[in-house]
């Protein structure tokens, strides 16, 4: 990896403007005026759409007279209107060393690497925030090049993936609600018939990949829903290979299937503390008499707790995270696996059936003799289930609204009864952890097992329904059969957000 003679180094000063209610920040919208030595110059950018994973934005930038902003600039004024341009006020400020190095990776590649080193400030009203990080910026060339050097970068320091805007950094930092931490769900696709299935893999992996990292921050300050959201988000991205695999090579799909099952354990463990504690406890502790030995079981699993929301944190701090991130979004980029592959060329519409069906058929297969199964086989059942919900989900948007809404419903109770069967199941080994060594059969043992009978006496009540649930889902029809296809006003062929996007493709990645 070269790079050639041309290092600049160079103090920036950004100072970002709003209006007291964050008027911008709300619009998905920053504005900045940048100094450079006596010159000034004004930036607006807005957020990119889902499936950029964070790293692109659309911008608009103009030289300026001063450290005020302009409304009559030619790129960037039209988005200051009047009644936001007369109630901009500074929010933050940045401050920041940059040292901008040209790396020429190939002939036809060249990318930007910016190494800044700086702080967020906001007046005297918190403490600075630092700003330690790369920033890489493809100028031309392949976008799988900006993977690739990021990849050996994390060989020398261990870095670490950051959507985070330094705008949205400082938002948090000036305290704005807008930027407020919490579990973030899935972004639903909007898909059209004749996108090629090549083209809604990579958006749907990327999308899958872009609900795990928007959860990162949540789940290391230990929300349950943000650790619950991550496996999610594995599980869709999994779940979305395993629809796609008749058009797959067989050994990439496996392994970009298997890449982030290490992690799936850690945040398992985690969030089947998170249901014993929140789920399974308090309705059997209201229903049993008081006993002693209920509180040490409670007890018991919250001292537990934090350890496994350590182990999360870690988890995600770790290289071997951000160096499986960066190969998977390297993998959907560069979409290696669709040279030649003429299938994956055809339009989705005319594939989703058949995909759907596959799922469908193997959730059938699994749901039969329901009745006779072990816990194993129904456990088999649930992830079917789980797969063909989450294909739904995916297609749902190519067919009529409604039948597809009535049928990720029942699934989604469907699941959540055999859900319950399998908490319970699993929290048999996280009552065994908490038992003190050698002395299971008293206690906090006894306590968890008088718990999990309660559950299991609650859940052979309801045995009887659960399998007509399995029944009428098995045999009700396809709506991608029966159901024409969704109405649909003229949709562009590639996803948009109503403004240019730059050329450039930038990733970040920060100590």
């Amino acid at each position: 990896m070269g790079h050639g003679s041309r290092a600049l180094r160079q103090r920036l000063v950004s100072t970002y403007f709003d209006t007291p209610d964050r008027d911008l920040a709300r619009r998905g919208s920053t504005l900045r005026v940048r100094r450079r030595g006596r010159a000034f110059v004004q930036t607006v950018k807005s957020a990119g759409s889902s499936a950029d994973i964070g790293f692109a934005r659309g911008e608009w930038e103009d030289p300026i007279a001063g450290e005020t902003p302009d409304p009559s600039a030619a790129q960037s004024g039209p988005f200051l209107l009047p009644e936001i341009a007369g109630r901009l006020q500074p929010v933050f400020r940045t401050e920041v060393s940059r040292l901008t190095i040209p790396l020429s990776v190939e002939p036809q590649t060249q990318i930007e690497a910016a190494i800044d080193r700086g702080r967020i400030v906001d007046g005297d009203r918190s403490p600075p925030t630092p700003i330690t990080e790369v920033e890489l910026e493809l100028k031309s060339g392949a976008a799988t090049a900006l993977y690739d050097v990021a990849l050996k970068l994390l060989d020398i320091a261990p870095l670490r993936l950051e959507t985070r805007s330094k705008a949205e950094r400082g938002y948090r930092l000036a305290g704005s609600d807008v930027a407020a931490v919490g579990p973030a769900h899935a972004a639903p696709l909007d898909l059209a018939p004749d996108l090629s299935a090549e083209t809604v893999l990579r958006r749907a992996g990327r999308s899958c990949l872009d609900h795990l990292l928007r959860n990162e921050e949540a789940a290391c300050a230990g929300s349950p829903d943000a650790i619950h959201q991550m496996r999610v988000a594995v599980r869709r991205l999994r779940a979305t290979l395993s629809t796609f695999a008749p058009l797959l090579p067989r050994d990439q799909r496996r392994w970009a299937s298997e890449a982030l099952r290490w992690l799936v354990g850690i945040l398992g463990e985690a969030r089947n503390l998170d249901v014993f504690i929140d789920g399974l406890l308090p309705p059997a502790l209201a229903a049993l008499p008081p006993a002693s030995e209920f509180e040490r079981l409670a007890l018991a699993a919250a001292r537990r707790r934090p350890a496994t929301r350590s182990a999360v944190a870690a988890a995600i701090a770790s290289p071997r995270y951000t160096q499986t991130l960066l190969a998977l979004l390297r993998w959907f980029e560069g979409a290696e696996w669709s040279a030649g592959n003429a299938a994956l060329q055809q339009p989705i519409g005319a594939l989703a059936p058949d995909l759907l069906d596959r799922c469908r058929d193997n959730a059938e297969r699994r749901a039969k003799h329901f009745e006779s199964q072990s816990k194993k086989k129904r456990h088999r059942l649930r992830i079917a289930l789980k797969k063909l919900r989450y294909a739904v989900e995916l297609f749902g948007g190519l067919y009529p609204a409604e039948a597809a809404r009535h049928f990720v419903n029942r699934l989604k109770r469907l699941q959540d009864e055999l859900g319950e069967a399998n908490d319970v199941h699993t929290a048999r080994g996280i009552v065994d952890g908490l038992a003190p060594a050698g002395r299971r059969a008293t206690g906090v043992a006894q306590a968890g097992r008088r718990v999990l009978a309660w559950h299991k006496k609650r859940l052979r009540k309801r045995e009887a329904e659960v399998r007509h649930r399995v029944a009428g889902l098995i045999d009700t029809s396809p709506f991608w059969r029966s159901a024409g296809p969704a109405p649909r006003h003229a949709a562009p062929a590639e996803e948009t957000t109503g403004a240019k996007m730059p050329e450039e493709h930038p990733a970040g990645l920060v100590r």
